[in-house]
């Protein structure tokens, strides 16, 4: 299992010095960064001892590391207020690392901190699987990018003693990354063939992530909802033919 930590377009080298030395503190190595607007220099000074993990992170797009892991994990302040807003659907700290712990060592997680002065947008939360929020009890819910992280990772590591350091061999394997986008590929094509509502898959889409990535589903179900709703669209397809041949509008 890697859990990693992704910054998106950081701007303060203080709070990229803190992330890389909670990550040191707390034994997580892979760190990526997206469009960062920083002083490395300056941000090295902030990392202490966690300056290798600074010096090994990666320049990336929020694409590839939804490429990359299993299961990408969104953080924000702004939990949903209705039920609805399922883009802003949210978990707390230790529902997250009972999903990790849950998996087994089995699946990647990233864990993706925002913008220091916005967080993340609707279009990048709809790219992750998971959202996760943490309440502090009061009307003021937004926290420091470094010190919501130190709450995410402690949680995490209470229950990394428990995960085996090598991977398990199970006997069900669990679904890919690309066996998930299939899935939600094929959905969005059923959703189009019976007149979904164009405005509501991407909230569809984010239901979808959801569930599979709060469940830990294997590749063969997986694969089996896939052939259910790849064999409804060859057989609607039939009946449009076959419509169309009899002369049916």
């Amino acid at each position: 299992m890697v859990i990693a930590v992704a910054f998106i377009e950081p701007q303060y080298e203080v709070n990229v010095g803190y992330v890389a030395r909670l990550m040191k503190n707390f034994g997580f190595e892979q760190m990526y960064i997206t469009n960062p607007h920083f002083n490395e220099e300056e941000a090295v000074r902030f990392s202490t001892h966690g300056k290798d993990i600074l010096a090994s992170a990666k320049i990336v797009t929020l694409k590839q590391l939804r490429k990359t892991f299993d299961v990408l994990v969104g953080t924000t302040a702004l939990s949903a207020h209705s039920r609805l807003n399922v883009l802003r659907s949210s978990i707390n700290a230790v529902q997250l690392s009972e999903i990790i712990k849950e998996t087994e060592s089995e699946k990647d997680f990233c864990l993706v901190i925002g913008r220091e002065t916005s967080g993340l947008n609707n279009k990048e939360l709809e790219m992750c699987d998971l959202v996760v929020v943490i309440d502090t009890k009061s009307e003021y819910k937004t926290m420091n990018i470094s010190h919501a992280l130190a709450i995410l990772l402690y949680e995490i590591s209470k229950i990394r003693p428990e995960i085996p350091i090598k991977k398990n061999k199970r006997n069900k394997e669990l679904a890919t990354r690309q066996e998930i986008d299939l899935l939600i590929n094929y959905v969005n094509k059923v959703a189009d063939r019976f007149g979904y509502d164009k405005h509501k898959q991407p909230m569809l889409n984010s239901a979808v992530k959801g569930i599979l990535a709060k469940g830990i589903p294997t590749s063969k179900e997986v694969m089996l909802l896939i052939s259910l709703l790849r064999k409804s669209l060859v057989v609607t397809e039939r009946e449009k033919t076959h419509r169309l041949i009899v002369g049916v509008v």
